[in-house]
């Protein structure tokens, strides 16, 4: 009898523990291509238009490699300037439906994640 009732709860506390784990490695994921497109949109020319597309690409490139994160929107990435911070936020959704976590999580989860890059104060342009 004990069994009956201590088993479901056991599996359901690890289902949940799992879920949770899911959701940090999915913001963890998120933080780190939100960081990327920063850096990448400081490496462009000083002024250019190339910042954005730089940020844009390294963002979805990083985020590709998730399934279950479907990418969202990439703000605030502007043309890079001299002593001036680039700040990007960027948004994805995680679908706990594209991962085993899917019968137990069915509603998707909306994150959002802020980065800020300075250049080098050694960069010429």
């Amino acid at each position: 009898m004990e069994t009956a009732i201590t088993i479901p709860l056991m599996v359901l506390l690890l289902l949940g523990f799992l879920a949770v784990l899911i959701r940090i490695e999915a913001q963890v994921e998120l933080d780190a291509a939100t960081g990327l497109a920063a850096a990448a949109a400081v490496s462009a020319p000083a002024g250019s238009p190339l910042s954005a597309t730089y940020a844009e690409e390294s963002w979805h490139g990083t985020l590709h490699q998730y399934p279950y994160l479907e990418p969202g929107r990439l703000q605030g990435c502007g043309a890079y300037q001299p002593d001036q911070p680039v700040t990007c936020e960027g948004t994805a959704t995680l679908d706990y439906g594209r991962t085993p976590m899917g019968m137990v999580v069915p509603l998707p989860i909306q994150l959002r994640s802020t980065a800020t890059a300075w250049s080098s104060p050694y960069r010429s342009r």
